[in-house]
C-alpha cells in the first residue's frame, strides 16, 4: 500500500503567497528592465536600421532552415507532404483564431 501524503493546509497557502510574491519581484523587474532598454532599442534602430533588418531577416532564415531540417528527420513528413501542409495550415488556422480571440 502507497503512503499516501495530505498537504498542510498552512503550507500550501503559504506556498501560494511565496509564488504570488515571486510572481509580482518578476513583473516589476519586468517592466524596469523594458523602461531602461526601450529608450536604448529605439535609439539603435534609428542609427543603424541596415544593421537590424540583416539581423531580423537572418534570425527569420535561420529559424526556417532549424525547422525544415527538423521535419525532415521524420520519414513521415517527407512521404507525405500534403499532411505537413495540412498540419501547417491547421496551425496558421489554430494561431490566427487564437490571436483574434487574445485580440
Amino acid at each position: 500500500m502507497k503512503n499516501q501524503l495530505t498537504p498542510n493546509p498552512e503550507v500550501a497557502k503559504s506556498a501560494a503567497e511565496v509564488a504570488a510574491l515571486l510572481e509580482q519581484v518578476i513583473s516589476d523587474t519586468e517592466k524596469k528592465i523594458e523602461e531602461r532598454i526601450t529608450p536604448i532599442r529605439r535609439e539603435v534602430t534609428k542609427r543603424f536600421p541596415t544593421l537590424f533588418l540583416l539581423l531580423s531577416t537572418f534570425g527569420l532564415i535561420a529559424t526556417y532552415l532549424a525547422m525544415e531540417q527538423l521535419l525532415l528527420q521524420y520519414n513521415i513528413t517527407q512521404e507525405n507532404p500534403v499532411l505537413l501542409l495540412i498540419i501547417g495550415v491547421g496551425i496558421l488556422v489554430f494561431t490566427g483564431t487564437l490571436y483574434k480571440k487574445l485580440g
